[in-house]
């Protein structure tokens, strides 16, 4: 079984939310899952749901802010696909990366 998850914590306060985001990246070394960043999200993908759950959970614990926002999209597949395969995929029908850096 493979769980792929997105997901984002969001402090609610002014300024940068560097420090804020780093942490929680930082929580998710505790766990046993493959992540990565991304400019809008976190991707994140483990063998079993209720560890998903749980990085996100520290993750958003993770955060020292009065409010913070964490929204979550779970894909709880009964396969081995992992989340590199699904880019392989698409980028053989489209012939190249599906990226474009400017």
């Amino acid at each position: 079984m493979t769980v792929i998850a997105r997901f984002e914590v969001i402090p609610v306060h002014d300024g940068s939310l560097s420090e804020d985001i780093a942490q929680a990246i930082d929580a998710l070394e505790d766990f046993d899952i493959s992540y990565k960043m991304t400019a809008t999200d976190t991707v994140i993908e483990a063998n079993d749901v209720d560890e998903v759950f749980e990085a996100i959970q520290t993750a958003h614990n993770a955060v020292d802010a009065n409010r913070i926002i964490t929204s979550v999209e779970v894909d709880d597949q009964a396969s081995d696909q992992q989340a590199d395969d699904r880019v392989k995929s698409v980028a053989d029908v489209l012939g190249r990366d599906p990226e474009k850096n400017m």
